[in-house]
């Protein structure tokens, strides 16, 4: 709600403004010397934005593979829904069809 209504852009808010783009400047200075040059992905919390960037980044926490997690059990963390699959999964599959082939 405070992004929405501009506090960081307000003068009296200075050193806010300066907190807020300190993370910002840092990765740019990470990514420069970066070959292939990293996608930078700027989201607000639990955006839509910041959903996709979470399926993409852990594609391995589905509703399928959360053991009723997402469902009121106790997971680790947040549960991301995903048309991607995991690394695991994608490996079976390679192997299933190395040993049918």
């Amino acid at each position: 709600e405070w992004k929405r209504q501009n506090y960081h852009e307000k003068p009296e808010y200075e050193s806010f403004r300066q907190l807020l783009e300190a993370p910002q400047q840092e990765a740019r200075e990470l990514m420069r010397d970066r070959f292939p040059y990293p996608r930078f992905v700027d989201c607000n919390q639990h955006g839509s934005q910041a959903r996709f960037l979470l399926s993409k980044v852990n594609p391995s926490s589905t509703h399928t593979s959360s053991g009723g997690a997402a469902y009121g059990g106790s997971g680790g963390g947040e549960v991301i829904q995903t048309d991607d699959v995991s690394f695991q999964t994608f490996m079976e599959y390679l192997q299933k069809l190395t040993v049918q082939g």
